[in-house]
């Protein structure tokens, strides 16, 4: 039997001992998990000498029920399960790029007081579950060095302050000091912004965090927008970049795989797709199979829609706005140009 199978049962099993109150046979174990009964009693020896205790119960005929004790962690009212418990420890890894910044010092406390509860041989039984799940990101963003700036905004939406910054913005190649009043922090793709109203422009802007290079709190406060809510905000983005100008439908068509990936997930709220059937040709008859997708979109802004669907290549076209399909198409005459150079 292989060690990952044994251990995906062990999880299971600690899980089912826990939430089964009652208790659970050893023959109702051993025929959830399709094993023999003695297979369930390595288990259970192997769990003990890890330090999980489990204990059970004889009923007024003999018959003989297993479980774990459901406060087996207690922390006041708080009764977490120890696969709760080894689910937090195994996840560390999810909340790597704020590392080193405040969002993640209450959670490294919380797996603090884990790590001293559970043996430390049950976490490294365990570990080899980390590798049924890889979190895989193409580029990272370090926040150890922004986590004062980081704090300092936390505090200020907290507090209603308004706060000095120094952007570096990065598509002007500029350096510019604002005073902001921010409202809320957002975490995209792996990246940190701030959003808020911007001094400088007299209107609401997101920021990068990684670009922001000082932020100091001030005196002044700032009454955030009573009908402000941070979630709608980037209801019509395709991202994080915000318009300004009125909301544009986007049509585009993608073939072969492209149709079939761009299916398999939600890629806007305001999504909306629909197969396009083949055309029978003069020599054969339309394919039972759909030739094409149409997806169209509701967007504010269309800066994230332009690099997400040239990413496609070939296998996709806007077919509107016209303006759109232009500027896509003199890009790509461009960078055909620069090839052919």
């Amino acid at each position: 039997m292989a060690r990952g199978e044994q251990i995906l049962r062990h999880w299971n099993l600690l899980r089912m001992l826990q939430t089964r109150g009652e208790g659970i046979p050893l023959r109702d174990l051993a025929t959830e998990f399709n094993v023999n009964e003695r297979t369930i009693q390595r288990d259970f020896e192997i769990l003990e000498e890890l330090g999980f205790p489990i204990e059970h119960e004889d009923d007024v005929s003999g018959k003989r029920f297993w479980r774990m004790p459901p406060d087996f962690f207690r922390s006041g009212p708080l009764v977490l399960g120890v696969t709760e418990a080894v689910s937090l420890h195994l996840a560390e890894h999810m909340l790597t790029p704020l590392a080193g910044t405040l969002f993640t010092e209450g959670l490294q406390s919380v797996l603090a007081k884990i790590r001293s509860a559970v043996p430390a041989r049950a976490l490294d039984h365990f570990a080899l579950l980390d590798e049924t799940l890889l979190v895989r990101r193409l580029g990272q963003t370090d926040y150890s060095a922004q986590a004062d700036i980081i704090e300092t905004l936390t505090s200020a939406i907290r507090n209603d302050r308004t706060v000095e910054i120094t952007y570096h913005a990065l598509w002007r190649g500029e350096r510019y000091a604002t005073r902001l009043d921010p409202y809320g922090l957002v975490l995209y793709d792996a990246d940190l912004f701030a959003i808020g109203h911007s001094h400088r422009v007299n209107d609401l802007r997101v920021f990068k965090i990684a670009r922001i290079r000082q932020a100091a709190t001030t005196a002044d406060s700032f009454l955030r927008p009573a009908d402000f809510c941070l979630e709608d905000q980037f209801k019509r983005t395709f991202g994080i970049v915000q318009g300004d100008g009125p909301t544009i439908e986007v049509v585009a068509r993608f073939t072969g795989p492209a149709a079939a990936l761009v299916e398999e997930r939600v890629w806007h709220e305001s999504q909306q797709l629909a197969w396009l059937d083949a055309d029978a040709t003069l020599f054969d008859e339309a394919p039972d199979e759909p030739d094409a997708l149409l997806a169209t979109f509701q967007l504010d802004d269309l800066v994230e829609f332009k690099r997400w669907i040239l990413g496609f290549g070939v296998s996709a076209e806007v077919l509107r706005p016209d303006a759109l399909r232009r500027e896509l198409r003199d890009e790509l005459r461009a960078t055909a140009r620069r090839y052919d150079a």
